[in-house]
């Protein structure tokens, strides 16, 4: 869990309640940190990853992902620094750090809540359609 003070994932930085969103975009921020804990990454990597340890599910446009993961740095949860890139100018690459991991594990929980009400919520579907 996170330290004393620190935002948790479904929380805003002030620690007020912040909108998950709706779709595929709503799971943007655990899948960058998960994307993360593996390695360090640029930003292009991080994208693709995403994607694909998504099938697909979650992709993000370059321009949310970079301002998320600003937003992530400043909160302290992720740090970047600029390397020199194999063939062209430097790149700013991202790593997760121990509060980065941190809100991972909060993630996972809050995702494991949510895959528990919606299993519920299929199972009740399904009865309903049974009974017709």
């Amino acid at each position: 869990m996170p330290g004393e003070g620190r935002r948790r994932c479904c929380e805003a930085a002030d620690g007020s309640q912040r909108n998950l969103g709706r779709g595929r975009g709503a799971f943007l921020e655990p899948a960058v940190l998960a994307a993360l804990a593996d390695s360090e990454s640029h930003g292009y990597d991080v994208r693709k990853s995403v994607e694909e340890m998504t099938g697909g599910h979650v992709v993000a446009d370059p321009g949310g992902l970079y301002r998320l993961l600003r937003r992530l740095e400043e909160d302290g949860f992720v740090t970047s620094s600029w390397v020199e890139g194999d063939s062209g100018p430097q790149r700013r690459e991202y790593s997760l750090t121990q509060e980065g991991h941190e809100l991972l594990e909060h993630w996972l929980d809050h995702l494991r809540e949510r895959e528990r009400a919606l299993s519920t919520l299929v199972t009740a579907v399904e009865r309903a359609i049974a009974k017709d």
